[in-house]
C-alpha cells in the first residue's frame, strides 16, 4: 500500500524550527536575567558598604566638604542601585514574554504534530481497510474457484 506522506511537513519543520529558537531566546533571556540579579546583589553591597562607611566615626573631624562628599558617594552607590534594580526588572518582563512566546511556538508545534497523528492514523486506517477488502476478494475468488471445479 501507499506511504503515509503528511503534506504538511514544511509548516511542521518551521513551527518545529520557530519553537527550537524560541528555546534558545528564552535560554539566553533568562542567563542575562541571572547576571542582572547578580549585578543588583552586587549593587545592594556597594550601598550598604557605602552607607555603612558614612556613618562610621572618623578619626578626624570632618568638615562640611567631606560630608557633601560622603553623601554624593551614597548617592552614586543608590542611583547605580536604581538602575541595576531597573535592569533586573526590564529582565525579568523579557523573561516572562520569552516564556509567552515560547509556550505559543510550542502549542503551534503541537497542533502541527497533532494533525500528523491524525492524518496518520487515518492513513493507516485506509490501507487496513483496503488490505481486508483485498483479502476478502481474494478469498472470494479462491471460494468460487473451488466452488467452479467441485460442480464441474
Amino acid at each position: 500500500m501507499r506511504r503515509f506522506r503528511f503534506k504538511l511537513e514544511a509548516v511542521r519543520r518551521l513551527r518545529e524550527q520557530a519553537e527550537t529558537s524560541a528555546k534558545e531566546a528564552y535560554a539566553r533571556e533568562l542567563a542575562l536575567g541571572r547576571t542582572r540579579d547578580a549585578a543588583l546583589q552586587e549593587a545592594n553591597a556597594r550601598l550598604a558598604a557605602a552607607r555603612a562607611a558614612a556613618a562610621a566615626p572618623s578619626v578626624r573631624p570632618l568638615d562640611g566638604a567631606d560630608l557633601r562628599t560622603r553623601q554624593a558617594f551614597v548617592e552614586r552607590r543608590e542611583l547605580e542601585r536604581a538602575i541595576s534594580a531597573l535592569d533586573s526588572e526590564t529582565q525579568a518582563e523579557r523573561i516572562e514574554a520569552g516564556r509567552q512566546l515560547l509556550e505559543l511556538a510550542a502549542r503551534n508545534r503541537e497542533a502541527v504534530e497533532r494533525l500528523k497523528k491524525r492524518q496518520e492514523r487515518a492513513h493507516l486506517l485506509a490501507n487496513e481497510r483496503a488490505e481486508g477488502r483485498l483479502l476478502e476478494d481474494i478469498g472470494l475468488a479462491v471460494h468460487l474457484r473451488s466452488r467452479s471445479q467441485n460442480v464441474a
